[in-house]
């Protein structure tokens, strides 16, 4: 919306969900390729237990940005539409079809001739699974379909009481997914068996990270912020102790229960980076909590504005792009990064970071490729070519 100012600290809360999203695809890699039970093995794992919040991120980041820009006006719904398929679907389309051609030639998949493409092109573009990371493209693509009834029906007049609503639900909603959908699937799926219950506890278990019900607290937290920017930012300034308190208890118990739950009494990797873990939903909570603080403080400050500015305008490329290099990285420049030694693992995923912004820009220059990376490609353009101070980049929403 033109007529609302840019709020600054946005962009840092998406650098820092976007590289702490990278780091953690990274990471997954190398804990298929290093020695196990080393401690720099521990680490990793350790790091992949904490950095499982980039996600929540995102999340909190869309519902603030979209309820902040809509508050007070009457939404074109034909057009909030138009918009959302031309910067996210289309390029959401694009690279699906890229990773499945990544997946063939790796021989992970294959097709007859060019209707068994389109086939499975199209079941990838429902349902997320052309590559790890796309899921998440599908659950915002869901957010943006409900939003205009959304911005009608969520005008809450209590904000306290409503963050305490959503925050007491969202725990009790992630603890039933954790203990039902993962803890006790299988007794679940015996007791559904042959029931009309069956197929609805299949399609759930099978797409419960990318269904909105399953996020859907997160973007209305980020929403409640946006509706309520002011005395969001004087809460955060008010309570910095309690919030880095939470920080550190938080993380704690992601620590505490990985070296209990895993090492001593041997649940699996599966159940341990969950994200659905009632401990993960608390730190993912404190973390959104902590960094936005910390992105309000620095953005007042302009430190490191103008690499954060272009992190943030070609944020959506560098999600969509970074397993890609990630892959060529790992597939054919391997034992060259290798030579890096303990550093491979801060400088895999930042080079992995960079390259994908320079695709971004690189396509996002040019009129007729710029759908490859949608809106958010276009924006460096005022980033490079303004004084960054006086811009208002009207970032891409994700």
């Amino acid at each position: 919306m033109k007529g609302k100012a840019h709020i600054g600290e946005v962009d840092y809360l998406r650098a820092f969900g976007l590289i702490a999203i990278v780091y953690i695809h990274a990471f997954g890699f190398f804990l298929a390729t290093f020695e196990t039970n080393t401690y720099s093995y521990i680490f990793q794992e350790l790091s992949v237990n904490l950095l499982r919040f980039g996600r929540y991120v995102f999340m909190f980041v869309t519902g603030l940005v979209l309820f902040y820009s809509y508050n007070g006006y009457k939404i074109n719904t034909l057009h909030f539409y138009k918009h959302r398929f031309k910067n996210l679907v289309i390029p959401y389309a694009v690279w699906t079809a890229v990773y499945i051609l990544i997946k063939r030639w790796s021989n992970m998949i294959s097709w007859p001739n060019f209707a068994g493409f389109s086939t499975i092109w199209l079941q990838n573009l429902i349902n997320g699974n052309a590559f790890y990371h796309l899921y998440y493209i599908v659950t915002t693509i869901q957010f943006y379909l409900f939003f205009p009834l959304l911005i009608l029906i969520f005008k809450p007049q209590r904000p306290r009481l409503w963050a305490k609503i959503i925050l007491v639900g969202g725990f009790l909603l992630t603890a039933s997914y954790y203990y039902f959908l993962e803890i006790q699937v299988a007794n679940v799926i015996n007791l559904v068996a042959g029931t009309q219950w069956e197929a609805i506890t299949g399609l759930v278990l099978q797409y419960k990270d990318r269904l909105l019900f399953s996020y859907l607290i997160f973007f209305l937290l980020g929403g409640l912020a946006g509706l309520y920017l002011k005395k969001w930012r004087k809460w955060l300034i008010e309570h910095h102790n309690l919030i880095f308190g939470g920080l550190i208890l938080s993380a704690g118990l992601v620590c505490a229960e990985y070296f209990y739950f895993y090492h001593q009494l041997g649940w699996s990797w599966e159940l341990t980076i969950s994200v659905f873990k009632p401990s993960i939903y608390l730190y993912s909570l404190a973390i959104i909590a902590s960094l936005s603080w910390l992105s309000l403080f620095l953005a007042r400050r302009g430190y490191m504005r103008s690499l954060i500015t272009i992190l943030a305008a070609n944020s959506l490329g560098i999600y969509l792009i970074h397993p890609a290099v990630l892959f060529i990285f790992h597939s054919f420049l391997w034992g060259q990064l290798t030579l890096l030694g303990p550093f491979v693992f801060i400088l895999d995923p930042a080079a992995a970071i960079a390259v994908s912004c320079l695709i971004t820009i690189f396509f996002g220059r040019n009129q007729y490729t710029s759908f490859i990376t949608g809106k958010a490609g276009n924006l460096h353009k005022r980033v490079l070519w303004h004084n960054l101070s006086k811009t208002k980049v009207s970032g891409y929403d994700l």
